[in-house]
């Protein structure tokens, strides 16, 4: 993993991993993982961070959960895929036009399938991995802790959306602080109940 560039809001890039309605029955806490994805992409568009994100084959399970379509930026629509990696063509592609931001932060699911896979091949390519664990989660809630080690293991990062954002803020004086406070005092109870469901020991 590239260690040279700390992570800063002009270098970080934002990924949001297959969160369609079709997974919402399926998925542990989807409920949860869906309200973070919310909290992230408001506060993405604020702080103007590049926002990418697919689908699972949406021909057969379906568009991503109305809510976060409509925080989506208009030109970056939901890109379809059938390999569990997101990185797809054209995901390689909007990323390289983002150079140099070299941290991702992935949200969505399946931990363990997707969000995984994205990870391995990010890391590979030097990108450093942010992967946001209140915002993650598999249809069986133990394959997150293994795929979380194997992400560790290759040198990513696990992290929650609350700290990933007060990293690419990093100072309170930032002109779109007050927007991201009231975002994240927004959300606040949503924010505890997701770390009680997804991140309790």
């Amino acid at each position: 993993m590239n260690q040279q560039q700390p992570l800063k809001l002009i270098n970080a890039i934002i990924l949001l991993c297959d969160m369609q309605e079709r997974f919402r029955t399926k998925i542990f806490h989807f409920e949860h993982v869906e309200k973070m994805a919310e909290k992230m992409l408001k506060a993405s568009n604020k702080l103007g961070l590049p926002i990418l994100s697919t689908e699972q084959n949406p021909k057969a399970l379906g568009g991503t959960v109305q809510g976060l379509t409509e925080l989506l930026p208009p030109e970056r629509k939901p890109l379809p895929k059938s390999q569990f990696s997101m990185l797809v063509p054209e995901i390689r592609a909007d990323i390289a036009s983002l150079e140099p931001r070299k941290h991702v932060a992935i949200l969505g699911i399946e931990a363990h399938i997707c969000v995984l896979q994205t990870s391995l091949d990010l890391l590979r390519q030097g990108f450093h991995v942010h992967v946001l664990a209140d915002a993650v989660s598999s249809c069986n809630p133990e394959e997150r802790a293994f795929a979380f080690q194997s992400i560790r293991e290759a040198g990513g990062t696990i992290t929650t959306t609350e700290s990933f954002l007060y990293r690419v803020l990093a100072d309170a004086n930032h002109p779109q602080a007050k927007d991201i406070f009231a975002i994240v005092k927004e959300y606040s109870t949503a924010t505890r109940d997701a770390l009680g469901a997804l991140c309790a020991t």
